[in-house]
């Protein structure tokens, strides 16, 4: 067996025969204890596990640096490669790097899980381009997902590196300063950077690796019980190798590697030959007939070699390679373009391959060996079926031919997809077309190739000889959209999307056709377009790549104490250490000794009868210790916040992903491998599981006590004496949390009296303590919930935590070692919760001056099978169903549909996201009805300052200063001009604008109103906080140490805040609702006023002394300086649902948002091109903080309204699982310019220091963004003669917006120049 010898952080690893199934992740983070490098997404589709890898290109003598995804690259193609982690880059111990602290001073740093991959991104950028543009950061970075920030603050801190970009200090920059003060030159200014100065804190490359070669000479082997890893040097022993394993996988950049290694349903071991290090793979060679590429090329360097090509070649011979940048652009994210290979893209034969699909087209030669011989043959005949080739099994492919494009022929690569960038196609297609001779327009050839249609890649042979002979004119346009038509059909049958991929190919060949048409004949009028349009179905992807920007306004307070940070924008208090990766998650605590690992066994099956259970296959395996299942159980088997779910499933399950048993082992991939060999038989039952089966079998959750419905008024007085009565439905999708980092719990029995520490990332300490003390039948003060931060929570991890946390604290229990589990993304997103659909049925009466007299409307939400909050989050939706409208009648009911699908979850908003749209789409469908602008119906309707809401809330002046404000800011009625006369001029891009307003009253039920706080100070003056809320990524921390900095008089730097712990806070409420600030805050304000009251007398004694020399004479004075504060929040009066009477709230946050969308109605592509946001967060504890909140929830609602599609099949499984499956916003999804202010002038006595909640109510703002884009949808409707009245269901996606344009072929040739 061979040695594995790679670098990690300038140290030389050695590894004898690792095993082939290792990923780089593993070894980084259990081995070498570098847990600064996360695992999120566990495919490669997010980012957190981003690293640097280096390698000595001994052709060109240089070190090249790439960014890559550390959780799918197998260890074994490391061999002779430097490995550099977030740890290498900076530390707080040391030195941060100069983009850290640019990150950290650019408060783009929020729960900060996804903030080391983030920053090696950039350090991988900058170490191979150290000046980049602002377009190639912003290209780097979209590899990595953020849910926390809406990525504003990321780009802006990044970007202050680019050479396009201004010195980050703006006016204040040396350059600007008077020649007498230029010595005073500030340190951070781009002006003075040079490559010299970025690289003083690099870490130096291995020299050994690069004075020899003989890491690149060593053939390797690799075994392990299951998986051979073989390396060759050469094309020679590659094909010896192959013919003696026909049936290997050849790993070549590796990307999909990693999904093999885990498949433990393999029947025989796998052999798998690295072809990294064969030197006759990565030949490049320019013949007559074109590009040569060797078959190891990378899509990154093949990008670059083309670029060269381009720059080197006229324009008419390398139109290939323009769209093959153009699918290059697209194609996965830097990460996986880095070491994903042209060759391995042939080989898979995806249906989906951006290259393959323009490869086919433009008839490419692949050239292929094995011992027997070498042989070309053409692409055309290379894919043969269904993920198939002709390769043979002793075969591999050696170079690619990329040919040469004659002066006559075209091509074009098109792709929808759901979301821009790391998303597989809904369709794509690589178009070609060849004239007969120079300014001929007769066709001598064509070829049309398309992705995404049926199980292989479709040539559409007929419509493709049907343009031979024929002249480029509208006629053949218009008999091409149809033969196209009928030959897709064929493809595409059976899919629900069939309409739409047809549509989208025929936008794709109307696109081409004007492509080409512009290019050979210029001065040829062929289609009537707008100038704006024209520019946009020309530009190549490269060219429609945009620039990000924003603006965000607050007051600062000035004149204030150095001691005071309150309303300062003070950066996230442990953005540092997230920066660094020294922030430890509950996954990145070392492993104590004996340390054990959990793996939950989950149904399969939304409805069953358990008939068995085996894991006799799992505890044979070495290293598992145990399997639990209800057997196990010590006390009760019951739990949930109702208790009616069982720990453990006994004889029925009643959704997929129901916790069966778990399986316990001394590592989680040997406790993942041995879960998966549990065999469970079941008797299969008829599921439920949406919204309609629900309401046709009748099945429903009940109401606790008298809630359900707010009868207001008298309805059907008021709908007799309307002008105009309307009716209509809308569905509302599901969500997920997609928090960066998975639930995970950590339990440490303490080995006497049933004591156990639990480390759990939880919003809800106490609850949980519960929860595990009633388990292991214990009291309550021998169990310790400990949460130092959480990656992100979202309200995903308020409750549901303990479906892995009671398992655990079982396994601690019976073992009596310490016991970890950190769910994998897939079986997170299946099991812990969601948040809920819903269905709507209104009936809404109206006069004709716009004014809502009546609002009767029914909710349906899909609740899964178990109703935690259900009853509560509906209740919510209910008191939002006029959001900031003054309707005199309302009845309104909720309905809670009880179905075979995991029990959903508290998430951002709780209920009122979907019960503001609900309202919101009414009253578009009012404007519309009036034909009146909506904003002026919006504002009849409004609350104005004073009013009372029909649930007795009172109403401020604020909510009419956002909307006012905001409409002056963005300019709302110039845009909305501008827009009309867009649409009235533009046939295939229309633009839409929506303003909306919103309140949202951050709170908690009212037993929860509570909150206690100590604050411990010490002989040297440092002080320490302890307070009942969890520090997810919202700036709780930070914002408490700013509140005990004004009360005690102290710097920020004095105080710290550790954990948060049931131990020393007892029976906290949830963090959640928004309101962590509020009840928190008014807890550390208590116990810091009792500590300045025991200290006044020391003070006026010594006037003039310094806080530590108080400190010190109270010690003396044996004064007690630990303090206990506590907050008992009053609501006046709470709801009572039989009278509807009573005032649930104490105040509401307030806001408004003005969005303009652009869309692309032959594609369903859309650009949020502008987002103005005003919002009232009364006086700002941290304004940098609120300002975040805002664009993070904002970016997060768009998600909501206009890309996630959160799904669920028949038969209950997740449809949209993990990362490649569902797409939340990336930083190509944010709007192009997004401004935000904070109102000025605003206060709210009822919390502290005037401020308010913030977290939750931006993400209303955003159902802006699905209104804007539905108004152009209804431009495009309009334009087209298609009817005002159509579904429009949330969220707006791609394919719905494409559909509800209903541009069709007659529609497309209503352009054509006759």
């Amino acid at each position: 067996m061979s040695e594995l010898v790679f670098y990690v952080n300038g140290k030389k690893i050695v590894e004898k025969n690792p095993s082939p199934t290792t990923l780089l992740a593993d070894v980084l983070r259990y081995k070498l204890k570098l847990t600064g490098t996360k695992v999120s997404c566990g495919e490669g589709g997010c980012g957190s596990c981003t690293v640097m890898v280096s390698w000595f290109d001994r052709s060109t003598s240089k070190i090249l640096h790439y960014s890559v995804n550390a959780c799918i690259v197998p260890i074994c193609l490391l061999h002779g490669l430097a490995v550099t982690t977030v740890e290498a880059v900076g530390s707080t111990k040391t030195r941060l790097h100069e983009l850290q602290e640019r990150l950290v001073s650019g408060h783009g740093i929020q729960c900060g899980f996804c903030t080391p991959g983030m920053v090696m991104s950039m350090y991988a950028l900058l170490r191979s381009n150290p000046v980049p543009t602002e377009l190639q950061i912003e290209h780097a970075l979209k590899g990595n997902l953020c849910r926390c920030t809406g990525y504003r603050p990321i780009l802006d801190a990044f970007r202050s590196f680019s050479k396009d970009s201004g010195c980050p200090m703006g006016d204040r920059c040396c350059r600007n300063k008077d020649k007498k003060n230029s010595s005073d030159v500030v340190e951070n200014c781009n002006e003075n950077k040079n490559e010299s100065d970025m690289g003083k804190q690099e870490l130096i490359f291995p020299s050994e690796l690069q004075l020899s070669d003989v890491y690149d000479q060593q053939t390797l082997e690799f075994k392990s019980d299951e998986v051979t890893w073989l390396r060759p040097v050469c094309l020679k022993d590659l094909l010896l190798l192959k013919k003696q394993h026909p049936e290997a996988l050849l790993a070549a950049g590796g990307t999909n590697v990693a999904f093999y290694l885990r498949n433990a349903s393999r029947e025989k071991p796998l052999v798998i030959i690295a072809t990294t290090h064969i030197t006759e793979l990565r030949s490049f060679e320019e013949n007559e007939d074109g590009f040569l590429v060797g078959a190891m090329t990378s899509m990154t360097l093949l990008e670059n070699k083309l670029m060269s090509l381009i720059d080197k070649h006229s324009e008419t011979k390398t139109r290939l390679y323009h769209s093959l940048l153009d699918a290059l652009c697209l194609f996965g994210s830097p990460q996986i373009r880095n070491r994903a290979t042209i060759g391995g893209s042939l080989a898979t034969a995806s249906r989906l391959a951006d290259v393959n699909v323009l490869l086919l087209a433009a008839g490419s030669h692949v050239k292929i060996a094995s011992t027997d011989g070498e042989r070309e043959v053409k692409i055309h005949d290379f894919f043969t079926g269904k993920s198939t080739t002709c390769l043979k099994p002793n075969e591999v492919i050696t170079d690619v031919l990329l040919p040469f494009s004659t002066q006559d022929e075209y091509c074009g690569f098109y792709k929808q997809s759901p979301r821009k960038d790391l998303t597989l196609a809904d369709v794509n297609a690589g178009l070609l077309m060849e004239f007969e001779a120079k300014n001929s327009s007769t066709v001598k050839n064509a070829f049309f190739a398309f992705g995404g249609l049926s199980s292989m890649l479709a040539v559409a042979k007929k419509s493709s000889s049907f343009v031979i002979g024929r002249k480029l004119d509208g006629s053949l346009l218009n008999e091409l959209m149809l033969s196209l038509a009928n030959e897709l059909d064929q493809f595409v049958s059976g899919d629900d999307a069939k309409s739409f991929k047809v549509a989208v190919a025929q936008g794709f060949m109307f696109k081409f056709f004007l492509k080409i048409s512009h290019q050979r004949f210029p001065k040829l009028e062929f289609l009537r377009l707008f100038k704006e349009e024209e520019r946009y179905l020309l530009s190549s992807q490269a060219d429609l790549q945009q620039k990000h920007s924003g603006v965000q306004v607050y007051d600062i307070i000035t004149n204030q104490s150095e001691t005071d940070s309150v309303g300062q924008p003070v950066p996230h208090r442990y953005a540092k250490q997230c920066a660094t990766g020294e922030a430890v998650f509950i996954d990145d605590i070392l492993p104590s000794q004996g340390e054990l690992y959990l793996t939950l066994v989950t149904s399969t099956k939304a409805s069953a009868k358990i008939l068995k259970i085996d894991p006799s296959k799992a505890l044979a395996m070495k290293g598992v210790v145990g399997f639990l299942d209800h057997t196990s159980i010590i006390s009760s088997n019951k739990t949930g916040l109702y208790l009616d779910e069982e720990i453990f499933a006994t004889e029925k399950v009643d959704f997929v992903g129901q916790t069966i048993g778990a399986v316990v082992a001394e590592s989680h991939e040997i406790a993942r491998k041995a879960a998966r060999a549990v065999v469970i038989e079941y008797e299969e039952l008829q599921p439920i599981t949406t919204i309609e089966d629900a309401i046709s079998h009748n099945s429903f959750h009940s109401w606790p006590g008298d809630m359900g419905a707010i009868n207001y008024g008298n309805v059907s007085k008021a709908f007799g004496s309307c002008d105009h009565v309307i009716e209509g439905e809308l569905k509302v999708g599901s969500q997920e949390h997609f928090y960066m980092e998975t639930n995970s719990v950590r339990v440490v029995p303490k080995g006497e009296d049933g004591e156990m520490d639990v480390y759990c990332g939880t919003q809800y300490g106490a609850g949980l303590q519960n929860l595990v003390a009633s388990t292991l039948n214990v009291p309550c003060n021998k169990i310790y919930v400990h949460t130092k931060r959480m990656g992100g929570s979202f309200g995903g991890k308020e409750f549901r935590s303990y479906l892995i946390t009671l398992p655990s604290a079982l396994a601690a229990h019976k073992f009596n070692r310490p016991v970890r589990c950190a769910l994998e993304r897939r079986q997170d997103m299946q099991i812990t919760g969601y948040r809920r659909a819903y269905l709507a049925k209104f009936k809404v009466g109206f006069n004709n001056n716009g004014k809502v007299m009546a609002l009767d409307l029914d909710m349906y939400s899909n609740d899964g099978f178990h109703p935690e909050y259900s009853a509560g989050f509906m209740g919510q939706s209910l008191f939002y169903s006029d959001n900031c409208y003054a309707i005199p009648n309302i009845y309104v009911r909720g309905h809670l549909c009880k179905t075979n699908l995991p029990p959903t979850a508290a998430m951002r908003g709780a209920g009122v996201p979907q019960g503001l749209v609900i309202c919101e789409y009414w009253m578009t469908r009012v404007a519309e009805f009036l034909k009146r602008p909506q904003h002026k119906i919006r504002e009849v309707n409004m609350y104005r300052g004073g009013d009372v809401t029909f649930i007795s809330v009172p109403i401020e002046d604020s909510l009419r200063r956002c909307f006012e404000e905001v409409l002056k800011q963005s300019d709302y009625e110039h845009a909305l001009v501008n827009i009309e006369n867009f649409n009235r001029q533009s046939t295939f891009l229309k633009k839409g604008i929506s303003v909306i307003p919103i309140k949202f009253s951050p709170g908690l039920p009212p037993s929860w109103y509570k909150a206690g706080a100590v604050v411990n100070v010490y002989l040297d003056g440092s002080v320490l906080l302890y307070h009942g809320g969890v520090e997810s990524g919202q700036g709780l921390h930070t914002k408490m140490i700013q509140i005990a900095s004004r009360v005690l008089g102290v710097s920020i730097d004095k105080i710290h805040i550790s954990e948060t712990c049931t131990g020393i806070i007892p029976n906290s409420a949830t963090t959640g609702g928004s309101s962590g600030a509020d009840l928190n805050g008014a807890a550390i304000l208590d116990a810091c006023n009792q500590l300045m009251a025991r200290l006044k007398p020391i003070k006026d004694s010594n006037p003039d002394g310094k806080w530590e020399d108080w400190i010190k004479t109270a010690i003396a004075q044996k004064i007690n300086l630990s303090a206990s504060g506590y907050y008992n929040r009053a609501i006046s009066e709470d709801f009572d649902w039989k009278t509807g009477k009573g005032q649930p709230y104490g105040y509401y946050t307030y806001g408004s948002a003005v969005t303009q969308v652009e869309i692309d109605c032959l594609s369903g592509n859309y650009v949020i091109l502008k987002v103005d946001i005003v919002m009232d967060v009364g006086k700002s504890l941290n304004p940098a903080i609120d300002v975040g909140q805002i664009e993070g929830a904002f970016v997060m609602g768009t998600g909501l309204y206009a890309l996630e599609e959160h799904l669920f099949g028949a038969n209950g499984h997740l449809e949209t699982s993990g990362a490649g499956k569902y797409h939340i916003p990336t930083i190509s999804s944010i709007p192009l310019e997004m401004n935000v202010s904070l109102l000025k002038d605003c206060g709210n006595p009822q919390a502290v220091y005037s401020s308010k909640g913030i977290g939750e109510p931006p993400l209303l703002l955003s159902n802006s963004v699905f209104f804007a884009i539905e108004n152009a949808v209804i431009a495009a409707r309009r334009q087209a003669g298609l009817s005002p009245d159509f579904a429009f269901n949330s969220p707006a996606t791609t394919k719905q917006i494409q559909s509800a344009c209903g541009l069709g072929p007659q529609h497309l040739l209503k352009s054509l120049v006759t």
